[in-house]
């Protein structure tokens, strides 16, 4: 644990007050971390991090947004503690959460399982574009539950879109049908480059690595045979998403960006 965020001295503490229980609103920054930050169009991970942990941990911070400072590599895990006595109430804030202390960082499994096939789907959205013959210039990812989409530059015709929707559709799942498993790998920019570029000029290698690094690396993803520089996090092969019934969903063409829109089954 580097830093538990304070507050001043003899200041109340932030709370939302349920009988006798104080909820503490905190900010934990760590060297190192086991949960996923939010960044590159997925999520933040959820779950909970706790104190003292050579004596079973004394308090339990449960965990709902964690950012990153690429520069620094310090995680910043924000959210929240129940104090649920009036000893908790005054205890001192460093307290809690030492600084320079050892942490347990648990994720919520369940729920970095859902994004990761998320992010994944994602990913196959490319591979069954190409599939399609259509290798436009992806532009932006966005891998949250609440309406996932892939766009891309470029257009399609409109007498077009029906035809090609449907065959998207029967590619997508076709590539889950086949289980391809995904390879992740961290590789120096010029391979990079020359492995997620072979098809078309997609990526720009700039975009993945910051310019103060001595000797950049990218981390690029493979899911469905398809090369992409990604920090997120992704399921072991496609055919993980048949379970809750991925598919694409549906096409948007507005000036000059291509919108595919996908997700789970209406049953999820």
């Amino acid at each position: 644990l580097r830093k538990f965020t304070k507050r001043k001295k003899g200041e109340p503490l932030p709370s939302d007050d349920v009988n006798d229980t104080t909820t503490l609103r905190v900010e934990l920054q760590l060297d190192r971390t086991s949960m996923h930050p939010q960044g590159g169009g997925q999520p933040t991970d959820l779950g909970v991090i706790k104190s003292n942990i050579e004596n079973d941990g004394a308090y339990t911070a449960n965990i709902d947004k964690v950012t990153i400072d690429r520069a620094s590599g310090i995680a910043t895990h924000s959210g929240s503690v129940a104090l649920s006595s009036s000893s908790d109430n005054n205890v001192a804030a460093n307290e809690l959460f030492p600084p320079n202390s050892s942490v347990k960082v648990t994720v919520d499994s369940a729920n970095r399982q859902v994004l990761s096939e998320c992010h994944t789907a994602g990913h196959v959205v490319d591979a069954a574009m190409a599939r399609c013959d259509k290798l436009l210039p992806p532009t932006k990812g966005y891998h949250f539950l609440d309406g996932p989409y892939v766009e891309y530059k470029g257009s399609i015709d409109i007498k077009d879109r029906e035809e090609f929707l449907s065959r998207l559709k029967e590619a997508y799942q076709q590539l889950i049908n086949e289980d391809i498993h995904t390879h992740i790998q961290t590789l120096p920019v010029d391979e990079a480059e020359e492995l997620c570029n072979r098809l078309a000029q997609n990526f720009n290698m700039k975009d993945f690595t910051s310019p103060s690094e001595e000797n950049p690396a990218v981390r690029v993803v493979t899911v469905a045979g398809w090369n992409c520089p990604c920090g997120g996090t992704h399921v072991k092969s496609t055919g993980v998403l048949k379970e809750r019934g991925w598919g694409v969903k549906g096409l948007r063409c507005k000036k000059g960006v291509v919108r595919v829109r996908y997700g789970p089954s209406e049953k999820e």
